[in-house]
């Protein structure tokens, strides 16, 4: 029987490392959430939804399932951001249990303006960065979201 990569020590150790050295660097140095944060005048929790939804409705339970946040906790992050005329709850019609989350026009423009945001981010990085490690970059970020899809996928 195939070893689960999960029993490989060294392997686990490695990603539990890489992890832990990335941390400080994804929220101050890839992209300055603080700076996002502060132009749009919302919590990053809010931030991270409307990115979330800039992909399509999103159900209440899948949003909580992404962000690792109980639904109940939920709640009040998107009572905040109808206040603020970018999103709308939306009765599912094949099922009215479940509540579907979509992005209003404004709560579109708002998400397009943060990725705006984060490319002129983007494109003050330092010109010592390689194309190759740009392109590095990317395919890593692309295989961590991917990741994290899996992982919410579990839960």
């Amino acid at each position: 029987m195939a070893k689960n990569w999960t029993e490989d020590e060294m392997l686990v150790d490695a990603i539990t490392g890489n992890l832990f050295e990335a941390l400080p660097l994804l929220p101050k140095r890839l992209v300055r959430v603080d700076a996002i944060t502060r132009e749009f005048d919302m919590p990053f929790s809010h931030v991270q939804i409307l990115c979330m939804l800039s992909g399509g409705s999103m159900s209440i339970g899948e949003i909580s399932r992404a962000l690792g946040i109980a639904k109940p906790n939920i709640t009040p992050l998107l009572d905040n951001l109808a206040e603020r005329g970018l999103l709308e709850r939306v009765r599912s019609t094949k099922d009215r249990r479940i509540v579907n989350i979509e992005l209003l026009p404004a709560g579109r423009q708002r998400a397009q303006e943060i990725r705006e945001a984060i490319a002129g981010q983007v494109a003050q990085w330092p010109e010592s960065i390689g194309s190759n490690d740009a392109k590095r970059l990317n395919n890593a970020l692309a295989t961590l979201i991917n990741f994290g899809y899996l992982l919410s996928e579990r839960k």
